[in-house]
C-alpha cells in the first residue's frame, strides 16, 4: 500500500509537468525529479515495509525452499512442545529446545536466510537453555532486522541483566549517547531515510530558489542541508565502526581474558568474562582475538571463546 501511494504521488507530479501546471511549469526537471524522491522517501518512513516471516522468507529462498521449509516446520514444532513441557518436563523440553535451535540454525547455514524472527526464535531458545551469551548474540543479529522490535528489545535487555558481571560502558561514551542520541536512539533504516528525504529536499528547494527568491525556501534549503549532513555524518561513523571494529559477543564459560596472544600472558581480570560480555573486536592474531570491552579496556581472548554478531 505504501510504495502503491508513492508512485501514484510521482506520477502526479510528473503528468502535472506535461500538462503545463503553473507550479511547476517554472521547475527544472530535476526539481521535479528530486521531489519525486522526497515523496516517495517520505511515504515510505510514513509506513515502511514488514519484514518478512520466517516462513515467507523460506518460502521465497528459491530452489533449496522445500528442505528448508522441512528444517522450519520441525523447528517451530519442536520449540512449541518444549514450551509445552517447561514447567512439567523441564528435561524433555531442554530436548527440544535443542531441536529447535539445531534445525533454525541450518536454515541460516544451509539456505543463507538472514531473517530478523528466525535469530529471534534461536535467541529465545538459548535463553531458555540458560545460554545467556548465545541468547544476547541472536537477539543482537535479530536487531539488525526489526529495530523498532519492543519485545526484541526487552528480551535483550533482560537477558543483559541475567549475566553474572557486567562491565559498564565508559563515561565518555554515556555522556557521547546522550549528546548524539539521533545517532544512537534512531535505528539506521530511519536515518537512512532521513538522508534521501533531506537530500532531495535539499535539491529541489535550490533549484526552486533560482525562480522564487522566498525567504522560506531559503530556510528549507538550510534546513534540508543541515539534516542531510548530519544523518549522512551518522550513517558513514556507523559503517565505519562495523568494518573498523565488528561487534561480537562472549559465548564461552570461563574465558579469559589476557594481556597477550598467548596463555603465558597474564589475565587482564580476576575473574573470567562472563558469557554475554560484548564487545568491539580490534584485531586477529592467529587463534587469538584483540578485543575492546564496553569499559574501553583492551585485552586477548582465544577466538573461539567469541562470536560476531555479522560473521557472514
Amino acid at each position: 500500500m505504501t510504495i502503491f501511494k508513492a508512485k501514484n504521488a510521482i506520477k502526479t507530479i510528473l503528468l502535472a509537468t506535461e500538462t503545463g501546471s503553473r507550479p511547476l511549469v517554472a521547475m527544472s526537471q530535476r526539481t521535479v525529479a528530486a521531489a519525486a524522491a522526497a515523496i516517495a522517501a517520505i511515504f515510505l518512513i510514513a509506513g515502511p515495509a514488514q519484514e518478512l516471516t520466517a516462513g515467507e522468507a523460506v518460502r521465497g529462498s528459491g530452489a533449496a525452499s522445500a528442505g528448508l521449509s522441512e528444517y522450519l516446520n520441525r523447528g517451530e514444532s519442536a520449540f512449541r512442545a518444549a514450551m509445552e513441557l517447561d514447567n512439567s518436563d523441564p528435561e524433555a523440553a531442554r530436548d527440544h529446545y535443542r531441536k529447535a535451535i539445531m534445525n533454525f540454525e541450518l536454515i541460516t547455514r544451509e539456505g543463507g536466510i538472514r531473517n530478523g524472527e528466525l535469530y529471534y526464535n534461536i535467541g529465545n531458545a538459548w535463553f531458555r537453555l540458560g545460554d545467556t551469551g548465545r541468547a544476547i548474540l541472536n537477539y543482537r543479529r535479530a536487531a539488525l532486522y526489526r529495530p523498532g522490535d519492543r519485545n526484541l528489545a526487552q528480551n535483550l535487555e533482560f537477558a543483559r541483566s541475567r549475566r553474572s558481571s557486567s562491565i559498564e560502558a565508559a563515561e565518555r561514551d554515556r555522556v557521547f549517547k546522550t549528546l548524539f542520541f539521533l545517532h544512537y536512539d534512531i535505528p539506521s533504516r530511519i536515518r537512512l531515510a532521513i538522508f534521501i528525504v533531506s537530500f532531495a529536499l535539499a535539491w529541489a528547494a535550490a533549484t526552486a530558489y533560482l525562480f522564487f527568491r522566498k525567504s522560506w525556501v531559503r530556510s528549507l534549503i538550510i534546513v534540508s542541508a543541515i539534516s542531510c549532513a548530519v544523518f549522512f555524518a551518522s550513517l558513514a561513523v556507523e559503517r565505519s565502526g562495523w568494518t573498523r571494529k565488528p561487534p561480537g559477543v562472549m559465548i564461552a564459560d570461563g574465558a579469559i581474558a589476557r594481556k597477550g596472544d598467548a596463555e603465558t600472558y597474564q589475565p587482564t581480570f580476576t575473574e573470567p568474562l562472563s558469557p554475554g560480555t560484548e564487545f568491539r573486536l580490534v584485531e586477529r592474531r592467529a587463534d587469538w582475538w584483540q578485543i575492546e570491552l564496553e569499559d574501553g579496556t583492551r585485552c586477548w581472548v582465544p577466538s573461539n571463546a567469541g562470536e560476531l554478531v555479522v560473521n557472514w
